[in-house]
C-alpha cells in the first residue's frame, strides 16, 4: 500500500475564505487536522500546481485544482495524498492530474462527488485497480500502468570496466 491517508482540502471563492480540511480518509485526528492542512494546502498555492511537502513519517503530495462556481470565484481546492517516503511522487502526480481532469471533462468534479467517493479513490489509488463514480470509469490500472512503464525504465547492465 503505498499512501495512508488521502486528504480533502477547500479554499473557497468568496470574499474572505480560509483554506479548510473537508475530508480525510481513513479520518484524522482532530488534534492533526490543522497541521496537516498547512502541508496540504499551503498559503499562496494555485490552480494547477503540484505541491510536495515532508510531514513525519510521509512525503504529503498535493494537486491544487479549481471547481467552476456559478456565483463569485471558483473554489481551489487540493487532493492529497500521504505517501511512503520510497513512493516515487512523479507516478502520484500523473495519477491525481489524470483523475481530477477525467472527472472535470465528464462535468461530474465537485465537492460532493469528491467527499462521497473519497474512499473509492483512496482504494483504487492504493490498489492500483479500476473504479466507477457516477458511471465514470477511472482507468487507475492503466494510467498506472502507463506512468510505471515510463518512469521506472529499466536501468541497463553495464558490461566491462570503468577506469
Amino acid at each position: 500500500m503505498a499512501s495512508d491517508y488521502s486528504v480533502i482540502c477547500k479554499l473557497g471563492g468568496y470574499v474572505n475564505s480560509n483554506p479548510e480540511l473537508i475530508s480525510s480518509f481513513p479520518s484524522l485526528d482532530q488534534s492533526l487536522e490543522e497541521e496537516v492542512l498547512s502541508k496540504c494546502f499551503p498559503i499562496g498555492s494555485k490552480y494547477g500546481e503540484f505541491i510536495v511537502d515532508k510531514y513525519r513519517k510521509y512525503i504529503v503530495l498535493s494537486y491544487i485544482f479549481r471547481v467552476n462556481q456559478a456565483v463569485d470565484r471558483d473554489d481551489l481546492f487540493s487532493l492529497s495524498v500521504l505517501l511512503n517516503k520510497r513512493d516515487k511522487t512523479e507516478i502520484y502526480m500523473v495519477v491525481l492530474k489524470g483523475l481530477i481532469d477525467i472527472l472535470d471533462a465528464n462535468g461530474i468534479l465537485n465537492q460532493d462527488v469528491l467527499t462521497e467517493h473519497q474512499q473509492d479513490i483512496f482504494e483504487g489509488i492504493n490498489q492500483e485497480k479500476d473504479i466507477n463514480i457516477k458511471n465514470t470509469l477511472i482507468d487507475f490500472s492503466n494510467i498506472f500502468k502507463e506512468i510505471k512503464s515510463k518512469i521506472l525504465k529499466q536501468k541497463p547492465e553495464l558490461k566491462g570496466s570503468f577506469l
